[in-house]
């Protein structure tokens, strides 16, 4: 609750006492309905104001609501079969009868963040801020990120740092003692942005993450040694990822993207993720996406599908499928309707409505229809 109110403290006096042009400020609304075929569902509503300050400062800030909705679990408690594959939600287990009703919470987030970006020049700053909060979890982070162009505005480089902090307080699970638990975690990125031609657009990128801290589930059980233990994975991590990406404008008002990522980590994990994407225009008020992305992993050096004794593997067991060996494929079509240009009232100008429907599968014999459905509208 401390956190809470600083940060609104602190983003308050930003909005309020940072001198102003005389540019008014634009303010974006939006809410978007998840869904999947095991009828987990996260509804999300959020609100987006960009302002102008003196010259050269400009002042973001983002605040959104989660709404998630998990169905009874359809396992025993502290099986895998009670964490969502897409989602990657969890709920604590207070009994087994109360594991048989529906379970929902909410998520509260916060993000602001600060520019300088003086005229004529061919650097910026932006200096930024978030937190969230649930009833089991504060996340925090806060960062910097120095960037400039080169080569008249057709290369950029920047390189951003952040510091996160998070608390985990877990509700009270089945026979377990709620314990608190910190996790920090330090973040490099660099990101070399360059304009190939007037149509085509490139982005390569390194992030690394050290975590340091609690990284287990703390609702989650695992079958060792014939009965039921909490799930321990190490308390240090150090994560690193190469990525690409090549944007290209093509004839008849069309567009694609590919994308590629190459990841590893110090607990074993290798990972290779490729994702195309390709928006058409069909007609004046119509975009449609295509979308198909492939993502294949090693599992974990601790990671197993049993475990003989209840030490596990160094003392670790996991029941995390993101830890485990596994392919993926997702398919997926969008379409997004802008009213701009639309004889409609005036409060629908600027309105944008989507529609997105992907299929998920992988090589665990898990499959899903995933349904979305939102708005995002300037007033």
């Amino acid at each position: 609750m401390k956190w809470k109110l600083r940060t609104l403290v602190v983003l308050g006096v930003l909005a309020l006492c940072a001198p102003r042009t005389s540019s008014a400020p634009t303010v974006t609304a939006s809410m978007h309905t998840f869904t999947d075929s095991e009828e987990n569902r996260v509804e999300t509503y959020a609100m987006q104001l960009r302002q102008m300050l003196r010259e050269g400062w400009s002042l973001s800030l983002r605040t959104a609501l989660d709404r998630v909705i998990l169905p009874p679990l359809p396992g025993l408690p502290g099986s895998q079969e009670n964490l969502d594959a897409i989602t990657a939600a969890s709920r604590p287990v207070q009994s087994v009868e109360l594991s048989k009703e529906g379970y929902s919470k909410m998520r509260q987030e916060v993000v602001g963040g600060v520019t300088y970006a003086p005229r004529g020049q061919a650097w910026r700053a932006t200096g930024s801020m978030y937190t969230s909060f649930e009833s089991d979890y504060t996340g925090r982070q806060v960062g910097v990120t120095l960037a400039r162009d080169f080569n008249r505005g057709n290369t950029n480089l920047s390189l951003g740092v952040a510091h996160g902090f998070d608390t985990i307080a877990p509700d009270v699970d089945e026979g377990q003692q709620a314990t608190t638990q910190d996790r920090n975690t330090e973040d490099l990125t660099l990101l070399w942005t360059q304009t190939v031609t007037p149509k085509t657009l490139t982005q390569v990128g390194f992030e690394a993450t050290w975590v340091h801290g609690f990284q287990s589930n703390p609702y989650r059980e695992v079958y060792a040694g014939g009965t039921r233990v909490p799930e321990r994975h190490p308390e240090r991590r150090l994560r690193q990822a190469v990525f690409g990406q090549v944007d290209r404008y093509l004839m008849s008002r069309a567009s694609v993207s590919l994308r590629a990522r190459y990841y590893n980590d110090d607990w074993g994990v290798q990972a290779g993720t490729f994702d195309a994407r390709l928006h058409q225009y069909v007609g004046e008020h119509l975009i449609v996406r295509y979308r198909y992305r492939y993502h294949t992993q090693s599992a974990a050096s601790f990671y197993r599908d049993f475990y003989e004794s209840t030490n596990g593997v160094d003392g670790y067991v996991s029941g995390d499928y993101k830890l485990d060996d596994f392919d993926s494929n997702l398919f997926g079509v969008k379409f997004s309707v802008p009213f701009e240009g639309l004889s409609v009232s005036p409060w629908a100008r600027g309105l944008v409505v989507d529609l997105k429907y992907e299929r998920y599968f992988d090589s665990q014999s898990f499959a899903a229809n995933v349904l979305e459905a939102g708005f995002t509208w300037p007033f």
